[in-house]
C-alpha cells in the first residue's frame, strides 16, 4: 500500500468527525446553526494545521506528543459509545464489557494501518449520510414549520460547545495528515458539518426544541418516526448502526495516531522486529 491517504478517502476520514457528534448532541434551535458554524471553523482550522503536518511530523518528539494527546479523543469516544449501547440496547450488559469489546474492534481495524482505515471510512461515510439523508425525507411530512428557532445569543455558547468535542480529534488527525491533504480534511468535516445540522433540523422540527431537550438522545428517538412497514418499525435502530460505525472509524483513526511513533508507516502496521539472537 502507497504511504499516503487519497484525497477522497482523506475527505471521508474528517467527515466521519461531525457524524460522530450526531447520536449525542443535544437538539436545541442553536444546535442547528451552531453544528455549521462549529463544523466550518474547525475546517479552516485543521486546513491550515494539515499544510503544517510535514513540519510537525519531522520532529520525533512531537509524535510521541501528538500520540499521547490521541488518548483523549479515543477514550472519550469508546466511553460515550459504551454508555450509548448500555442505555438503548444492552441495559443488562456491564458497561466495562462493552466498553472492551468496542477497545478490540478499534484496535483490531488500527492495526491495518491509517491508509486502510482511510479506505473504509470511505463507503462508511456515504452509508451514514445516505441513512440521514432518507430518515430525514421519510419523515419531512411530520416537519412542523412552526418548531423553527432563530439564532439567539446562546448561539456562540452551544458553537463553543460542539466546536470542542469537534477540535482535538480533527487537530489530532490533521497533523497526522500526509502532504498535500490540506483540502480534503477542510472537505470532509464541511460534508460532515452540513449533514449534522441537516439532520438537527429534522430532530428539532419533528419534536419541538422543548421535547427534544428533555431527551437524551434526542437524534436517535427522533429516527424512530421513520419507520416504514414492519421491517422497518426500528426506524431507530437503522439509523444508529452507520453512525456508531463512524465513530469507530474516528476511534481506529486516532488509535493509528497513537502507534504511528511505533509503526513508522501510514500503511500496514509493521512492529520493530527484535535482532536474531
Amino acid at each position: 500500500m502507497r504511504e499516503h491517504l487519497f484525497p477522497r478517502w482523506g475527505a471521508a476520514l474528517f467527515a466521519l468527525l461531525p457524524l460522530s457528534e450526531i447520536l449525542y448532541a443535544p437538539a436545541t434551535g442553536q444546535t442547528v446553526y451552531a453544528a455549521a458554524l462549529a463544523s466550518l471553523i474547525c475546517a479552516l482550522v485543521c486546513a491550515g494545521a494539515a499544510r503544517l503536518a510535514p513540519i510537525w511530523q519531522r520532529v520525533r518528539a512531537l509524535q510521541w506528543i501528538l500520540a499521547a494527546l490521541a488518548l483523549w479523543p479515543i477514550a472519550a469516544s469508546l466511553a460515550r459509545m459504551g454508555l450509548f449501547l448500555q442505555s438503548t440496547v444492552f441495559p443488562d450488559r456491564p458497561l466495562w464489557s462493552l466498553i472492551l469489546l468496542l477497545t478490540i474492534c478499534t484496535l483490531l481495524v488500527a492495526t491495518t494501518g491509517l491508509n486502510r482505515c482511510a479506505m473504509w471510512t470511505l463507503p462508511v461515510a456515504w452509508l451514514a449520510g445516505a441513512v440521514v439523508v432518507i430518515s430525514g425525507m421519510l419523515t419531512i411530512s411530520q416537519w412542523e414549520v412552526a418548531y423553527w428557532v432563530q439564532p439567539d445569543s446562546s448561539l456562540l455558547q452551544e458553537t463553543g460547545r460542539i466546536l470542542m468535542r469537534l477540535l482535538p480529534a480533527a487537530l489530532v488527525l490533521a497533523l497526522s495528515l500526509p502532504k498535500g491533504l490540506s483540502s480534503a480534511a477542510a472537505r470532509g468535516l464541511s460534508a460532515g458539518g452540513a449533514l449534522f445540522a441537516l439532520l438537527t433540523l429534522r430532530t428539532v422540527l419533528l419534536l419541538g426544541a422543548h421535547t427534544a431537550a428533555l431527551l437524551p438522545y434526542p437524534n436517535f428517538s427522533a429516527a424512530g418516526l421513520a419507520a416504514v412497514g414492519d421491517f422497518a418499525r426500528h426506524g431507530e435502530v437503522f439509523f444508529a448502526v452507520p453512525l456508531l460505525l463512524c465513530e469507530l472509524g474516528r476511534c481506529a483513526a486516532l488509535a493509528c495516531v497513537l502507534l504511528l511513533p511505533v509503526s513508522r508507516s501510514y500503511g500496514v502496521l509493521r512492529l520493530p522486529r527484535r535482532a536474531d539472537q
